[in-house]
């Protein structure tokens, strides 16, 4: 079962434990979460497509956002240090 979403981006899977969720955590990362099964793998490449080693064997990576991570583009806790301000919310539906 699929469900319509709005501004013309392609409906998803109904059920969110088999997808990819990309959660922009408050004043932090963004953190990536992979589904529990194994159908999906995580690739993390820069710009000329070199892929990065990741640091954790887990179904969840965090990737920095306010750029003063030691081990760019991972998350290493710096933000906590530099104060760090994004907190940014998804637009809600109109009712």
């Amino acid at each position: 079962m699929t469900g319509s979403r709005p501004h013309g981006l392609p409906d998803v899977p109904a059920d969110p434990r088999s997808c990819v969720t990309i959660r922009c955590r408050e004043h932090g990362p963004l953190v990536v979460e992979l589904p529990a099964d194994d159908s999906v793998r995580l690739r993390v490449t820069d710009h000329v497509g070199q892929e990065f080693l990741l640091p954790t064997q887990k179904r969840a990576v965090a990737l920095c956002r306010c750029g003063h991570t030691a081990s760019q583009p991972f998350c290493d806790g710096s933000h906590t240090r530099c104060e760090f301000s994004g907190a940014e919310l998804a637009p809600r539906p109109p009712q």
